[in-house]
């Protein structure tokens, strides 16, 4: 059971401060008119109001969108030398509930079979307060998914906060909140919790785009040709990657050498890939998705089915694919279209 009480915005944002001595801050904080997730050096630069930004804190300061693996060196013999393990500690606050499950998504691919050492240490070292949403984006679908806008599970996050005007409802939800989070506060009840219903049900009613997921395996499986597909990669589709890059859950990376040119120093980069670049799926023979169209197919597919990877659906419904598409491409209006026949 989860401790929930209420605290002062205050009280909060003292709390967070006094950290700093013990963690790298991390949040919403404006930038050239944008909100984005940064290291900030006061809780004062905080835009805990925001509704969404380009880029998930999951992606950027858990796996690294760019990552040195190795470097290297020539002198009588070849030296290798490996980065250390990261131990920063570091506290994301205001993750919303629909990056705190994108995080809980990437967890599956760098915790499961193979423990990547840099993204565990880094998840590790990652204090998490998620914040339920206040508002909705234009393009969410997060309540179709079952992401949003308010955190359902107790994983993922370290303490969950709820806006109540000039207080937080604050939910410790891990142990090292218990030990770390001490702020006194009013202990919620039932009237607290009735009023948290009324606000997760108020945004609820605010979110226009919903889209069915309901056997989405099977149907797209069943329509691996349909007309939706070509034609949206025709008229439409730029093969620009920007959906791929900020999806909160899209995990692909690719490696990269570089070299200096004597060839005595050197180093093995990995980085973020896109299955809509050309040159994703080629391999010794060919390239299996050279049609735009296919390969359109592949995020779409990966996003709203293959739930027999990880048992879950690839999509938490933030619509930052759609709403950073330069065109509009909305894989929501694709997949009803594939319903319909």
């Amino acid at each position: 059971m989860s401790t929930k009480r209420l605290v002062s915005k205050e009280a909060f944002f003292a709390w967070l401060d006094s950290l700093r001595k013990d963690y790298r801050l991390l949040g919403p904080a404006g930038r050239e008119g944008q909100t984005v997730f940064r290291e900030i050096s006061s809780s004062g630069e905080l835009s805990m109001g925001y509704t969404i930004t380009m880029l998930s804190p999951g992606k950027l300061f858990i796996y690294k969108p760019e990552e040195e693996l190795f470097t290297f060196r020539t002198e009588k013999e070849i030296f290798i030398d490996t980065p250390p393990v990261p131990g920063e500690k570091q506290l994301i606050v205001g993750v919303h509930p629909c990056d705190t499950n994108a995080i809980l998504y990437l967890d599956r691919t760098f915790l499961g079979g193979y423990r990547d050492p840099y993204y565990e240490a880094r998840r590790k070292n990652s204090f998490i307060i998620s914040l339920n949403c206040s508002t909705a984006s234009q393009n969410c679908f997060c309540s179709s998914v079952g992401s949003g806008p308010f955190l359902k599970a107790g994983e993922g996050c370290d303490i969950l906060l709820t806006d109540f005007g000039d207080m937080y409802l604050a939910e410790n939800m891990s142990k090292r909140a218990e030990e770390i989070f001490n702020i006194k506060g009013k202990k919620a009840g039932r009237k607290e919790l009735e009023i948290k219903s009324a606000k997760e049900k108020s945004v609820l009613a605010t979110i226009e785009k919903t889209v069915d997921v309901r056997g989405l395996d099977r149907l797209f499986r069943e329509n691996m040709n349909h007309p939706v597909w070509e034609r949206t990669a025709d008229e439409r589709c730029l093969s620009c990657s920007n959906c791929v890059m900020v999806c909160p859950t899209c995990f692909c990376y690719n490696m990269a050498d570089e070299t200096s040119l004597d060839l005595s120093t050197g180093r093995r980069l990995r980085h973020l890939d896109a299955c809509h670049e050309i040159r994703f799926a080629e391999v010794s023979g060919g390239n299996f998705r050279q049609q735009r169209a296919a390969r359109l197919r592949q995020f779409v597919t990966h996003k709203m089915n293959q739930t027999g990877q990880y048992g879950v659906i690839g999509t938490v419904g933030c619509g930052r694919c759609i709403t950073w598409c330069p065109t509009g491409i909305d894989l929501t209006e694709m997949t009803k279209e594939i319903r319909k026949t």
